[in-house]
């Protein structure tokens, strides 16, 4: 059943698409097509969710003989939240052009892109992945681990490619706390420098500007002749100092 969509969305009957509305229940064996501005939640009859995002193509239960077979995943990206399964009820599968996944209960995206390569992407729980192109051992893809299958490549190869997320999530928040840290040292620094230059000046000013002290009369540095006895008129000749006028 769809619980909440947004744009288009559509099913596909006889090759031509059928726009869909919230409520609607979707039958076994239909492709379900999201636009670029389309995205849907469906609710599945065990209690599980299904959100599949924008430019999407899935069929739901493609396999309408096995009810085992969940979903396929033409193209675009779907996120899944499994109820768990009880001890000894067969996984749920779900499918790509290149994965087969097995689900007993858990978190996870399937993204497939135009090349068809499927990247598998787990929150909690674990799935387990086979390559359906090629044969060989199946790989177990636990919580906060990412898996790429390559179209071209056997899984033995792509799963050397395993990338532990909540690891890399680790070191980037590390290097992002680093990099906090040697801010704030900059930041507590520069602000110290700006301290001491304003104690110098942010009290009384350099300047005589409002000073209590009075200004020395003119001359009495040396270079003019204020008192030397000229009559006051300051315009008669100088001499050195210690000189006398005659």
């Amino acid at each position: 059943i769809i619980a909440a969509m947004s744009g288009r969305v559509s099913v596909e009957r006889a090759g031509e698409l059928w726009a869909v509305h919230t409520g609607q229940t979707i039958e076994a064996g239909q492709a379900i097509v999201t636009g670029s501005d389309g995205a849907a939640q469906l609710f599945l009859p065990d209690g599980s969710t299904l959100e599949i995002f924008p430019n999407s193509r899935v069929i739901y239960r493609a396999n309408r003989f096995n009810v085992r077979d969940l979903l396929d995943v033409l193209l675009g990206k779907v996120r899944l939240q499994i109820q768990h399964l009880l001890p000894g009820d067969t996984p749920l599968r779900v499918t790509s052009p290149t994965a087969v996944i097995s689900v007993r209960g858990t978190v996870f995206e399937v993204e497939v892109d135009a090349a068809q390569d499927t990247t598998i992407t787990v929150d909690t729980g674990a799935v387990g992945v086979r390559h359906r192109l090629f044969p060989g051992r199946e790989i177990l893809v636990q919580s906060g681990q990412s898996l790429r299958v390559a179209a071209s490549l056997p899984l033995t190869a792509a799963g050397k490619s395993a990338v532990p997320i909540r690891t890399l999530g680790r070191v980037v928040q590390g290097i992002a706390d680093t990099l906090a840290q040697i801010k704030a040292v900059r930041g507590a620094s520069n602000g110290g420098t700006g301290s001491s230059s304003g104690s110098g000046g942010g009290g009384v000013p350099e300047s005589d500007t409002g000073s209590n002290e009075t200004k020395p009369p003119a001359g009495s540095d040396g270079a003019g002749s204020g008192d030397s006895g000229s009559g006051g008129s300051g315009s008669g000749p100088s001499a050195p100092p210690g000189d006398v006028l005659p």
